[in-house]
Formats: C-alpha cells, structure tokens, sequence
C-alpha cells in the first residue's frame, strides 16, 4: 500500500529543507558564480522584452494585450535557448497555435513577435 505525504508531511520537510542558517551558507557558497550568471540571463530578458516592446509598438498594440504578447515572446526563447536548432520550427508553430488559440492572439503579430525573438 503506498504511503501519500499529509500536508503536514511536507510542511515538515519545507521547514527542515529551507533552514535560513543553512540556505544562507549555500547562498554564501555560490554568490560568486551565481551572480554574473544572473546578470546575464537578466540581461538577455530584457532585451529580448524590448524587442517585442518594439514589435508591438508598431502593430499598435495596448493594454492587456501586450502582456500575452510578451508571455509569447519570452516563452519562445526560453525555448529556443534550450533546445537545438533543429526544434526551432516546430517550437514556434506549436506556441504560436496555441496563443492564437487559447488568447485568441492575432497570428501575423505573434509572426512578427516570433522573427524579433528569433532575430530573424
């Protein structure tokens, strides 16, 4: 019969796990590798944010709709910078079906978003 965790169970184990003495040494042990890597991938994010900024901006979108665009955006290279070139192709289509048809996104703009993105 198996054994399920009870809330308490992992309440447990999130206590014992996140020990602020012990995450703060860990923290300490890595600040230095884990710093510029930070700064990096912020970096990349932001620029890629601004280039969709861009696209949007020149397809006239406001409001609400500028952040499905970006969740787009920023989920298609979080993707691509994951994967080989080789699932680019299929990666774009795929996401793009599906803003298209779960936010009802235009498809010509989420293109436009994509090729920013893609830098294509």
């Amino acid at each position: 019969m198996p054994m399920y965790k009870t809330g308490d169970d992992m309440y447990k184990k999130y206590t014992a796990k996140y020990n602020p003495t012990v995450v703060s040494t860990r923290f300490t042990d890595v600040r230095d590798v884990a710093l510029p890597r930070a700064q990096s991938g912020l970096t990349g994010v932001a620029t890629v944010r601004e280039a969709i900024r861009r696209v949007l901006d020149t397809q006239g979108v406001a409001g609400g709709l500028r952040a499905t665009y970006l969740a787009f955006g920023t989920k298609l290279w979080k993707h691509v910078n994951r994967q080989k070139e080789a699932c680019v192709t299929p990666i774009k289509s795929g996401l793009i079906a599906y803003f298209k048809t779960a936010y009802g996104l235009s498809e010509t703009i989420l293109n436009a978003v994509a090729t920013s993105v893609l830098g294509g």
